[in-house]
């Protein structure tokens, strides 16, 4: 494989800066294919990533990547859901040829990959330089071996055509091989990347969950659910000290039954019930917990960064905080959260007789289903297909997104979809669900007042949550579900 040297790079970026600009190509003896480039299609006069080194910084056009030696191959991914999306054959440049440049990597520094919506992850060396990533196959989703490295890349074509600007943006990540026989877990397949910062790595770690089923997490796994964008909680505590990580309440959820990361992946009724969690340190200090106060409880936050740091060798990997953990309950050093599912909460005490209602239970809700729907505190819970959607009062908008500003929307606006189910007065919050099992909540209040809310229509088929004036982690793409509590 050819490599880009140092000094070339060097020259081109002098001339860059310069205000120089190449010859002009020679006329093609050719017809030109029908096909654009992706530089042609992505203004490839505007910069596009960012690479920081230590004290070095560099900005790259979409122009300048394409003069990169190239390399193709095949990614797919699997999902947190199971859900396998196939091998597809992508081009783009190898992350370590970019950092090469820069002065490579050791293996104890790892690479920070940020997303333009604030998604972030970080990459080994070994991922990066050696494709070390567990491979699953792409009929069956098992764990298997692939023979051959896999390569990381930052892809900018897909299928032989330039990405889907709105769907993967520029630059995404894929990790490829020779063949169609891999895919790998989907958090690595990062979209809209336009950010590369090389950091100390630390130590890699894995935290385990047990309940109704077993589930180790893996640094890069946690990683991503802590990301802005997606279940990240912080939290400061009284000496000014910001804690970030992801809600007890979440990971339990992941592993309470067979449910992991889709739809309603915490089981209320479950908790309700009554059963404890007991969180456990390295050296087995554990302390527990009742269901009822662990219960979509976001004030008891399993922390992994303190002042956007890794934690100190005392409470590494992660230190359970927040408001609801007391200074007994602080535990740090976590390894393990097991879920006694058997076990009921201490407080709890055995009824002498058998307790008779004095008035028949309600019938259980009538189970709803569709490509979206709403239910929960609403008089008429109600499923659409995509068709009953459009058949709707269908509107377009142009609204303002928090941080990618104005954009052009087609949809049905929340108020139409409520007048339908009719939402009850004493409603207080709403949880909105993605197909992939992201959630976010929403005060009602806040959502009733939103005159431009709706559920967008997408090119590709999906459907996302446009909430102008509500914050980011509102617009969930991919919506499937809203619970009004």
């Amino acid at each position: 494989m050819r490599k880009h040297t140092l000094l070339a790079f060097i020259l081109t970026l002098s001339l860059i800066l310069a205000g120089c600009q190449p010859a002009a190509a020679p006329e093609p003896t050719a017809a030109p294919t029908a096909v654009p480039t992706a530089a042609e299609v992505l203004a490839p006069e505007l910069p596009v990533l960012t690479v920081v080194s230590g004290e070095k910084s560099l900005e790259l056009t979409l122009e300048e990547l394409l003069k990169l030696p190239a390399v193709e191959g095949y990614a797919g991914i699997k999902s947190s859901t199971g859900k396998i999306t196939p091998p597809t054959l992508f081009k783009g440049v190898l992350m370590a040829d970019l950092l090469k440049d820069m002065g490579g990597l050791t293996p104890e520094l790892g690479v920070q990959l940020e997303a333009e919506d604030g998604y972030s992850i970080t990459y080994s060396a070994d991922q990066i330089t050696e494709g070390d990533f567990i491979t699953y196959d792409p009929v069956t989703g098992d764990e298997i071996e692939v023979p051959g490295p896999l390569q990381v890349i930052l892809a900018y074509e897909m299928d032989g055509q330039p990405l889907d600007a709105k769907r993967d943006g520029q630059l995404r990540v894929a990790v490829i091989s020779a063949e169609k026989n891999q895919v790998v877990d989907g958090h690595w397949a990062v979209k809209w990347v336009n950010k590369l910062t090389v950091k100390d790595m630390g130590e890699e770690w894995t935290l385990v969950l047990d309940g109704a089923i077993k589930q180790e997490i893996d640094r890069g796994t946690f990683e991503s659910g802590a990301a802005e964008n997606c279940h990240q909680a912080t939290w400061t505590d009284d000496k000014a000290q910001e804690w970030t990580g992801i809600p007890l309440w979440l990971l339990v959820g992941y592993v309470d039954d067979e449910i992991k990361h889709n739809g309603p992946a915490f089981n209320d009724a479950l908790a309700d019930a009554g059963y404890t969690v007991e969180v456990v340190a390295k050296d087995g200090y554990s302390v527990t917990f009742d269901s009822a106060k662990v219960k979509r409880n976001d004030n008891m936050i399993v922390a992994y960064l303190m002042n956007g740091n890794p934690l100190t060798e005392k409470d590494f990997p992660l230190h359970l905080v927040g408001s609801d953990a007391t200074k007994k309950d602080s535990i740090g050093s976590i390894a393990q959260i097991i879920v006694h599912l058997d076990a009921k909460p201490a407080a709890e005490a055995a009824p002498t007789e058998e307790a008779k209602p004095t008035e028949a239970a309600p019938a259980p809700a009538a189970e709803v289903s569709g490509d979206f729907v709403i239910t929960g505190m609403v008089e008429t819970p109600t499923g659409w297909m995509m068709d009953d959607l459009k058949k709707l009062e269908v509107v377009k908008l142009s609204v303002e997104h928090p941080k990618k500003g104005k954009m052009d929307v087609e949809g049905v606006l929340l108020k139409t979809l409520f007048d339908v189910v009719k939402v009850k007065v004493e409603a207080a919050t709403l949880v909105l669900t993605a197909s992939d099992g992201y959630t976010s909540e929403a005060k009602m209040a806040d959502v009733l007042a939103c005159k431009d809310c709706l559920v967008q229509f997408t090119d590709d088929g999906k459907l996302n949550a446009v909430m102008p004036g509500l914050e980011s982690s509102t617009w969930v793409k991919e919506i499937v579900k809203f619970e009004i509590k």
